[in-house]
Parts: structure tokens; C-alpha cells; sequence
């Protein structure tokens, strides 16, 4: 754990430049993820430009989203208006990310008349590798940890980070004490006392497992590209995947609580049925989202398959975006004013 990297000193200011783990991983792998999308529009006919375009409004949607879907998950972590504008100390979720990210990207491609499912499967790859670099973040921050664990396959976080105050404050509740991150003289006494003679558990390293799966859904999504018979698989079969292997990680964490399934036990408990929504088995929140995003796309699968429309086939390749002829219009016109340029036009 490394929540921060580094602090620079503003020469002549008190002030110091803190460089946080969290803020710097997802920064790095929005970059990435930038630059992979390009290269791929790149080698495919198409203008890097539209990912570039399609970043801003992917970027600020799932900064968005992410925050807002945190603050509704964990609502009483927050004191102050400032506590939800500090970002760089984590406290962002891929849900909400995703959702509010996909809306703003497709507002965007709606906007510029571009093949929607087109280009989301060339951007789709780009997103598996900027959650791997978040994951890298939550490792550094200490967010998104896991379960406990048998001995040897995982391994004890130091005092003070957010594993250990968690684990820490079930012990003190098992004996009817306080919490550790409680602040003050009595919380900094109650911690170092602990830190001397408590040992935290083993947990999974969760958020090193999501890092690795991220990884390998980049590189499944991007071969799949060989194979791909229609357009929109690549970014549909990344919410399939993506909603399994993330229902299953849940198993391992410890930093969500349980909720209901999908809301059935107060639709059972509506129509009288008290006794079988107690019976129902306790999910989390994101687990309850995986079972919607794997249903849900893979009946998008499925209309994709079954759809005669060419433009949905893999070999319909739609021509180069209409910014790509602007750009190679203005440049020509820069080198000899004398040539006319094209007017702008809208593609259907």
C-alpha cells in the first residue's frame, strides 16, 4: 500500500504537491486506454480524433458517475460538501462509471452521427485496460479489499490503512469496544495499542485478482477482434464477461455490504410472501448489477447475431468519420488558399 507517492515542495510556499497512488493510477490508465483506442481507429480507417473527442465526454461522464454512484452506496462516509470533491483519495465506482461513461459516449456519437456499436467496440478493449490501471489504484489506496482468507494465500495490511481499521473494528466490536478510526487522543491510543498487540488477518488480495482479470479482458477483447462477425459483439461480450468474472470477485471482498436479490424480498413481502424473501440469498450491490448487465447483454448478443442489417455486419467498414475529411480539407487549403473548400456535411 502507497496511498502517496510523492510530495513536491512549492519553492517559496509552505505549500507541498502531493502526488496520490489512486489519482496517479487512474490518470495513467486513462492515458493508456486513450492511446490503445486511438492505435486501434488508426489501424481500422479511422481518425484517432473521435476517440480523442469521445475521451472528454467519456472522462467527465464516468467521473461523474462513479462519484455519484459511491455517495449513494456509502452516503455516511461523508462529513463535509469537500469530502465529495476529494477523488484522489479514492471513493469511485466502475458501475457507475460505466453507465454514466457509455450515456455520454454515445450522446457524443449520437451527436457526430457515427456508427454507435462501431465505435464501442473499438472501445471497448481500451476500458478493460483503464479498470486494470484503477484496480492498481485501489491496491495503492487500500480501497476494494478483500475477505479473510486461508494463511498463505493472502497477506496482513499494515496499521493504519483502510483494511486494517476495517478488521480491526470487528475485533473491537467482538469485545464491545469503540472503533479504531474513531480520531483524537482515544482513537490514536486505541490504534497504537492495537498495532502492538493485534495482528490483522489474511485477506485476498482482491483488488490484485480484479487487476489480473482487467488485464485478461483487454487481451480477450482485442483477439477477438479476428473473429468478430458483427459489430457490437466486442463491447457487449466485454459487459457479459465483465458481469461474470465481476460476480464472482465479489465473493472475495469484504468492503460491500449484503443487499437483497434485485429487490425481491419487498415485492415477495408485498403480495405475502414474507417468509420466502427471508429465504432469498444475500447478494451485494454490484452482484445484483452483474446479474442485470449479464442479461441484459446477452440478449443484445443474441439481437446482434440474429440481425440481417449490413451495417451491422464485421465486413461493412463505415467511411472515415467526417472530421477526417475536414482536417485533410483545411490542410490543403492552408498549403494553397486557392483551392476551395468542401462544404460540411452530415452523414445519415
Amino acid at each position: 500500500m502507497r496511498q502517496i507517492l510523492l510530495r513536491i515542495p512549492v519553492p517559496g510556499t509552505e505549500h507541498v504537491l502531493t502526488l496520490y497512488g489512486y489519482g496517479a493510477m487512474l490518470c495513467l490508465g486513462f492515458l493508456l486506454a486513450i492511446l490503445a483506442a486511438a492505435r486501434r481507429a488508426k489501424r481500422l480507417g479511422q481518425p484517432p480524433d473521435v476517440i480523442y473527442n469521445a475521451a472528454l465526454f467519456c472522462f467527465f461522464g464516468g467521473l461523474i458517475g462513479s462519484r455519484l454512484f459511491y455517495v449513494v452506496q456509502y452516503g455516511e462516509h461523508f462529513r463535509s460538501v469537500w469530502d465529495l470533491v476529494k477523488i484522489w483519495e479514492g471513493g469511485l465506482t466502475f458501475y457507475g462509471g460505466f453507465l454514466v461513461a457509455v450515456l455520454a459516449t454515445v450522446g457524443y456519437f449520437l451527436y457526430a452521427r457515427l456508427p454507435i456499436l462501431y465505435w464501442l467496440d473499438i472501445i471497448a478493449p481500451s476500458v478493460a485496460l483503464g479498470e486494470a490501471f484503477g484496480r492498481l489504484g485501489c491496491f495503492l489506496n487500500g480501497c476494494c479489499y478483500g475477505g479473510t482468507c486461508p494463511a498463505g494465500l493472502g497477506f496482513s495490511w499494515p496499521a493504519g490503512s483502510i483494511p486494517w481499521e476495517h478488521y480491526a473494528d470487528v475485533a473491537l466490536a467482538a469485545n464491545n469496544q469503540g472503533p479504531a478510526d474513531i480520531g483524537g487522543a482515544a482513537g490514536g491510543a486505541i490504534t497504537g495499542a492495537l498495532a502492538t498487540a493485534w495482528h490483522a488477518p489474511a485477506i485476498f488480495p482482491a483488488q490484485l485478482i480484479s487487476f489480473a482479470n482487467a488485464m485478461l479482458l483487454f487481451l480477450v477483447l482485442a483477439a477477438m477482434f479476428r473473429v468478430k462477425r458483427r459489430h457490437g459483439q466486442i463491447i457487449l461480450s466485454f459487459v457479459l464477461l465483465y458481469g461474470v468474472s465481476r460476480f464472482l470477485l465479489e465473493c472475495l471482498r469484504a468492503d460491500e455490504a449484503d443487499a437483497y436479490l434485485l429487490g425481491l424480498p419487498t415485492l415477495l413481502a408485498a403480495l405475502g410472501q414474507a417468509d420466502a424473501a427471508g429465504r432469498l440469498p444475500l447478494l451485494t450491490i454490484s452482484q445484483n448489477l452483474a446479474i442485470v448487465m449479464v442479461a441484459g447483454s446477452a440478449a443484445g448478443l443474441a439481437l446482434v447475431a440474429r440481425s440481417r442489417r449490413p451495417q451491422l455486419q464485421a465486413s461493412y467498414a463505415p467511411p472515415p468519420a467526417p472530421m477526417a475529411d475536414a482536417a485533410a480539407d483545411a490542410a490543403a487549403h492552408a498549403s494553397d488558399p486557392k483551392l476551395p473548400q468542401r462544404r460540411k456535411e452530415r452523414r445519415p
